[in-house]
């Protein structure tokens, strides 16, 4: 966009566009257009920009309308001569406060030439991040998340120029050099086709493309194998630390494990695991007494209270873990090798489950995005536990678009089909149930157990189990039984943390 002395701003200002963007804080989109069409009947455009087909959506809206340039997908930032560029992003109310709508997409990774090997050489990634004219709009869900308003109808609350350069990103400049590495190490390597959002902290390479199947493109790097498309992009965690932290400040309270000065020695997940591997060889109890953590607390909490101690912080709400959505996880490994348990994740809701296809699912979302520490205790002769160390692990896209797809496939065509129960009188008139989903042996990587206390069912009309209404779901063919999770099988676990 070249200067223009007719806008209502100096397009070679960074500071004059963020104080006339500040000007956006408590309109619509409507009001915008109405503002700038100076017509009683704008129906059109409400209509157009309303519409999920509109191209660009409502940030096509504002450059168009407000800052007064045609949109245009130029490679260059959105205002070239103040090196800005523009992101409207959503933003909404939680019980446990603001949280990003989504991840902030910010350029295609390229796929029909060489990528820079180093950030800083990166120049076109860099116009695009290094400053951002941030507008974030209050996007509203009903209980089945379905939206309260049409877009237009979105509130503007706030604004931020996000400089990537500044004092205050400097720990975040040095992770997202790193991400960056990573991604650019695997795409050289001619494994594009291997990049999955888990892989790093901040910086993500999220997928871009209508469909999975019309987005797999050649690679650069390896013309044999192809690759979906993807694109750097702002993690949706990090841009809700970002909101909480940089924009709307004091909302929020975090705890950080790194300094700055530590980033600049080593990697921030190298930190993390020297850091735990300092008690490596110490028994749980002895921890546990080191640390001064009470034994009445619940083990979930109380373990993961340990590790933040190890971390050197008081809380789990961790800086750096909250930004990149990192999961600490504790594995304690018996003395045949195996972990004691399976890992369990929030339940699901079949109705929904059915209707979804597996790269829109919940379960593909969250291991496709969320990073893992995992904390490894192993048992010795004498029954108790002893710290071997700790490992960052993200699942690989072949594992979860390979057998995690046939898993997931498995149990969703069974639910369709129709689940089969076996009711069984065991002693003193006990009634046990069984149904036919299939079982843990069955499956690669996760399966389904239940997800409640007590169990619940509701087959042909007749109620079985001690549980509530709220402990059972129900299923396509009408009847009810108990909630169900699901769990990542122990033997898989145990491949993934072999080498500790």
């Amino acid at each position: 966009m070249s200067c223009d002395t007719d806008l209502p701003y100096d397009a070679q200002n960074c500071t004059d566009i963020l104080q006339y963007a500040e000007k956006l804080v408590s309109k619509t989109f409507a009001e915008v257009l109405e503002e700038s069409l100076l017509r009683t009947d704008f129906s059109d455009e409400v209509e157009y920009y309303d519409s999920s087909q509109s191209k660009g959506g409502l940030g096509n809206l504002l450059e168009k309308y407000y800052f007064m340039y045609e949109p245009n997908s130029l490679s260059q930032a959105d205002f070239p001569d103040a090196g800005v560029e523009l992101k409207v992003t959503p933003y909404e109310r939680t019980k446990k406060g603001l949280r990003a709508g989504e991840r902030l997409v910010i350029s295609m990774i390229p796929n029909t030439e060489a990528i820079a090997e180093d950030f800083k050489d990166n120049f076109h990634l860099q116009s695009k991040l290094s400053k951002i004219l941030m507008i974030w709009y209050l996007r509203e869900r009903k209980t089945d998340n379905t939206l309260v308003k049409k877009r237009t109808e979105y509130r503007i609350d706030f604004v931020n120029l996000y400089d990537l350069y500044s004092e205050v990103c400097k720990k975040d400049l040095a992770i997202i050099r790193e991400d960056y590495r990573k991604i650019a190490e695997k795409i050289i390597a001619g494994k594009a086709h291997e990049l999955s959002e888990s892989d790093t902290t901040y910086l993500g390479a999220c997928t871009k493309g209508a469909s999975a199947k019309k987005s797999l493109q050649p690679q650069w790097y390896n013309k044999n194998v192809l690759a979906k498309r993807r694109a750097f992009s702002l993690k949706q965690s990090y841009m809700t630390y970002v909101l909480n932290h940089y924009v709307v400040t004091g909302q929020m309270s975090y705890d950080s494990i790194c300094t700055e000065e530590e980033l600049q020695d080593s990697p921030f997940e190298s930190q993390v695991i020297n850091k735990i591997s300092v008690y490596k060889g110490k028994t749980e109890e002895w921890l546990y007494r080191h640390f001064d953590l009470y034994r009445g607390k619940v083990a979930k909490q109380k373990n993961q209270l340990l590790v933040c101690r190890m971390l050197g912080v008081r809380t789990d709400n961790t800086e750096e873990f909250q930004k990149a959505n990192i999961a600490v996880k504790t594995i304690r490994v018996q003395r045949n090798g195996r972990p004691k348990e399976s890992m369990s994740f929030p339940k699901i809701r079949i109705g929904d489950f059915v209707r979804q296809e597996f790269e829109a699912s919940y379960e593909y979302t969250y291991f496709s995005e969320t990073r893992f520490l995992f904390v490894v205790f192993q048992e010795t002769e004498t029954g108790e536990y002893v710290l071997q160390g700790a490992k960052f692990w993200n699942m690989p896209i072949t594992d979860l678009e390979g057998g995690g797809r046939e898993d997931w496939q498995r149990y969703k065509e069974k639910f369709l089909a129709g689940v089969s129960f076996d009711i069984q009188s065991g002693k003193n008139g006990a009634i046990r149930v069984r149904n036919d989903l299939p079982k843990k042996t069955e499956t690669n990587i996760f399966h389904l157990r239940p997800h409640s206390a007590k169990s619940a069912y509701v087959i042909q009309g007749v109620r079985y189990g001690n549980g509530r209404d709220s402990d059972m779901d129900s299923l396509p063919d009408g009847n009810k039984m108990t909630n169900q999770c699901f769990w990542l099988n122990n033997d898989y676990i145990a491949k993934i943390i072999c080498d500790i």
